[in-house]
């Protein structure tokens, strides 16, 4: 995986260096750099294919264009075959070298036929035009700014880290009260924006074009060329896809997506949980006569949330080289501070630290490994899909005065545990979204904050900014495919890509997700919901696949979803106890100054007393504090 910035502007080498090299974890292998005028792009390399031939930002043969470029276009072998038929010629057995020759062929068009994770950036010398794309879902990141930051007119990175180190961004950079808003909404800034003011992310399946003073067309456009559309269009409701037929189909295209994913000139290895997704990946490895690949995971003693016996299992039986290690509560509580100080935007999602923490086992021993990401998004794989039902039959059956007088009220009264999904909390939660449009309930589901809590918290601020986007609507009436709709084009692109591609890059480490394969997306996409949610059964489709093809054992099929989290209720409460008053409580950075301290206190205190379980509004406030404090000392 890879590195890139630049920008137009003032030329200044010195700069360029700074930018391009705060991004060296993306990229410890090879660095290099190019200017021409007002033009600057920098990349750092992560050699996974043609280690000698690869090395960025690379020319094309005529030099007239430039391409820096972070990722993997897998489907660059069938490519390649059909660009030599059209007459051009490759110099090395890179796939950056396809960018340049499909953008020779297709112009800005050329983002549609490439299937893969990718963002890139290609500077077309003649035309006076820099042009640039992300993947279909946001799995590589690219944020950019076209706002003027002094001698500055446009510039570009894969971490807002790059475009700080840039003297006229950063010495102009101010937090958004939009995108802190939203972080609390969501656990995570919600795009396009970013949390500074003025630098954005470019969206998923997105690409733009700017054009240079003296170009044909100056000045930024940018355009969608792609979006996950859930629902059944292709069948009538007589003519319904048998599941039998439509898991054997699934089966053969997760296969695919696999073997495809192997493309390297480095070995490949798995991230291996024990659960349904990636103990599938492995089945499907070995049924391929592939062995001898190296497995990982991770393992806690705290048996609470502890999968390693599980990935040990499902290593044993297929063969692999499986390396693990267990790890102390404490060593998991050393990656907080770890994690924050290089993230540059705040992010509540507890389970990035255990991901760091298997990356980085992962990175001792190989550059590249396949995970199980983005089958839940797919085949409805989270317990809020469970209260959809429930949700619907409650808000047609209780009216709201009837729900705010007493029901809302009793549920108050249950008893709170140190887990983080207890009954009270849950409970407390599905009232929080049974009677929201139904369109908005998951993110008030899944969220830290509610509208209304954030008005408290933030009282100066969150009034002048709520709503803070508009709500996810579709075209399907089925609740199954509302929700995968946010969670494909929401939670997907800005949550769960956002933290694998953080922790495995500090780790230097590159994962691909056989389960975004964009033909297996397109065909599970276009298959009715209660196929992939069915009596009460999360991943229905995907289980029945593999049940019936023998791939696994009904034990892995049939296992409850323990997910990749850490007990934060309890820690708040007993062992962290006062490492989190230290940091909520008593030193509360100056940089947060609009918060409501007695806000902070009251759900402290209620947490405390277990009249409340607000473990996840307290999560999101400590990293939120976490981040600030570290973002104090980032100076280029």
């Amino acid at each position: 995986m890879c590195g890139l910035a630049g920008f137009v502007g003032n030329p200044d080498p010195a700069v360029l260096e700074r930018m391009r090299d705060a991004l060296a974890h993306r990229g410890p292998d090879d660095a290099g750099s190019y200017q021409d005028g007002r033009v600057a792009l920098g990349h750092r390399r992560l050699s996974i294919l043609d280690l000698g031939g690869g090395r960025q930002p690379m020319a094309s043969a005529d030099g007239n264009l430039v391409v820096v470029f972070n990722g993997e276009i897998y489907n660059h072998p069938v490519l390649k075959r059909e660009l030599e038929a059209a007459g051009r010629t490759y110099r090395t057995r890179s796939d950056t070298e396809t960018i340049l020759h499909a953008y020779e062929v297709f112009g800005t068009q050329c983002v549609e036929h490439f299937d893969g994770m990718f963002a890139f950036v290609l500077y077309d010398r003649r035309q006076r035009l820099l042009f640039g794309a992300r993947d279909r879902f946001g799995e590589k990141p690219l944020y950019y700014t076209a706002q003027a930051f002094g001698d500055v007119e446009f510039a570009f990175g894969s971490e807002l880290k790059a475009l700080r180190q840039h003297p006229a961004i950063h010495s102009r950079r101010a937090v958004s009260e939009t995108a802190l808003t939203s972080y609390l909404l969501h656990d995570y800034v919600r795009g396009p924006q970013s949390i500074d003011v003025g630098i954005r992310r470019l969206e998923p399946g997105c690409a733009f074009a700017y054009g240079l003073a003296g170009s044909s067309a100056p000045g930024l456009k940018h355009w969608r060329y792609w979006q996950p559309e859930i629902g059944n269009r292709t069948h009538s409701a007589g003519e319904q896809p048998a599941a039998k037929s439509s898991a054997t189909q699934l089966l053969q295209r997760l296969s695919a997506a696999v073997e495809e994913r192997l493309m390297s000139d480095v070995p490949v290895g798995v991230l291996l949980s024990g659960g349904l997704d990636s103990s599938a990946i492995v089945a499907l490895l070995h049924r391929a006569g592939h062995t001898g690949f190296k497995t990982f995971s991770i393992g806690f003693r705290d048996a609470s949330f502890d999968e390693s016996p599980y990935a040990a299992a499902v290593a044993r039986q297929f063969g692999t080289e499986h390396i693990a290690r267990v790890f102390e509560a404490r060593d998991l509580v050393e990656q907080i501070p770890f994690v924050a100080a290089r993230l540059d935007e705040p992010f509540a999602d507890p389970s990035i630290l255990p991901t760091s923490m298997l990356c980085q086992l992962a990175a001792e021993h190989v550059k590249v490994v396949l995970g199980g990401d983005g089958a839940d998004e797919l085949f409805a794989g989270y317990d809020p899909f469970h209260a959809l039902t429930a949700a619907r039959w409650y808000s047609r059956l209780v009216p709201r005065f009837l729900h705010d007088a007493c029901v809302v009220p009793l549920v108050r009264w249950l008893p709170d545990s140190d887990k983080n999904m207890s009954l009270a909390f849950k409970a407390a939660r599905f009232l929080r979204g049974a009677c929201a449009p139904q369109e908005q309930r998951m993110a008030l589901w899944m969220g830290p904050f509610n509208p209304t809590g954030l008005r408290r918290l933030l009282p100066e601020v969150a009034p002048a900014v709520l709503p803070e986007a508009p709500p996810i609507t579709g075209p399907s009436p089925c609740d199954i495919d509302r929700a995968l709709e946010f969670f494909q084009r929401v939670y997907l692109p800005d949550d769960i890509l956002v933290k694998i591609d953080r922790a495995s890059m500090l780790h230097s480490l590159e994962i691909r997700a056989p389960y975004l394969d964009r033909e297996l997306v397109e065909f599970v996409n276009r298959l009715p919901g209660n196929l992939k949610y069915r009596f009460g059964s999360t991943k229905f489709l995907l289980k029945q696949a593999v049940l019936e093809s023998r791939l696994l054992p009904p034990s892995v099929v049939s296992r409850k979803k323990k997910g990749f989290g850490i007990p934060v209720a309890r820690w708040l409460r007993v062992e962290l106890h006062d490492y989190f008053r230290q940091v909520l409580i008593e030193n509360w950075p100056h940089e947060l100054a609009m918060f409501d301290r007695m806000e902070i206190q009251r759900l402290w205190d209620a947490h405390q007393r277990r009249s409340a379980n607000h473990y996840k509004e307290l999560w999101a406030l400590f990293m939120l504090a976490q981040w600030a404090t570290h973002r104090l000392d980032r100076t280029p």
